[in-house]
């Protein structure tokens, strides 16, 4: 049997500039792709630029998402920076990684499993005392990767290139599509989203919100959309988001 996802409305939360290709995948299989950002990715002001260190001091440098790369690699274009290929570049997951490829950035370490604590793992994460590291990331969010760094004795510069916001939609479209439920499944793909979801929807959406089957992408997602009373989760691969909604509704995995 063939794997479809006919007629099935995926709500997909991602940020804007992220979300078309997940839709157009989503549409390619039959599926109806119902866009609603719960996340707005803005520039922070540009003066991290003269904090930085002197680049060619840098041992290694993270990035922990494509936002990061983008926003770093974009002012320092403005400046007229050159990024030194001596730098160690490690990107949290592919999307980090073809962001970084599209600014000619070669990298050297992605984790198995993009997140903090795969990363922390890394080979060329281990001995590193009194190295200097960039880490690449926006503002707030886990503090989980430079605590790790510290512990292990590098001059780790958590350096703050976008932050989050809620974006502002049209609160007619957001009471259509509970009132008259037109999702099937929602797309969660970080913590901040989730918070967000619960205050772009009234109070009285909520359980609406609740009995819906959610994808996420982390065991620690699923805990947190656990925490806001989703009560069907499935969890996929980021990787492979395609293929845990094709074998969800062939009923070949289910949530928990």
């Amino acid at each position: 049997m063939n794997k479809t996802l006919k007629g099935v409305r995926v709500l997909n939360t991602r940020p804007t500039n992220q979300a078309h290709e997940l839709s157009k995948n989503i549409i390619a299989e039959g599926g109806v792709a119902i866009e609603c950002p719960t996340l707005e990715i803005q520039a922070t002001n540009n003066a991290w630029i003269n904090a930085l260190p002197n680049l060619y001091n840098v041992n290694q440098a993270i990035f922990i998402s494509a936002n990061a790369v983008y926003h770093c690699f974009t002012q320092l274009k403005l400046h007229h920076l050159d990024w030194p290929t001596s730098i160690k570049v490690i990107a949290i997951g592919h999307g980090s990684a073809k962001a970084l490829s599209e600014f000619n950035i070669p990298v050297h370490h992605i984790p198995e499993v993009p997140d903090s604590e795969h990363l922390l793992n890394i080979s060329s994460l281990q001995q590193i005392k009194n190295q200097t590291v960039l880490l690449f990331k926006g503002e707030g969010g886990r503090t989980l990767i430079a605590e790790g760094l510290l512990q292990k004795g590098a001059h780790v510069i958590p350096i703050n290139v976008y932050k989050r916001g809620i974006p502002q939609i049209r609160q007619e479209f957001i009471n259509s599509l509970w009132r008259e439920d037109l999702v099937d499944i929602i797309l969660l793909t970080s913590e901040q989203s989730i918070h967000n979801l619960f205050k772009i929807f009234s109070e009285e959406a909520h359980n609406w919100l609740q009995e819906k089957p959610s994808l996420v992408i982390s065991d620690r997602l699923a805990k947190s959309a656990a925490l806001f009373g989703m009560k069907k989760i499935i969890i996929s691969h980021p990787n492979g988001i395609m293929n845990t909604l094709l074998d969800y509704y062939q009923g070949l995995i289910h949530g928990q």
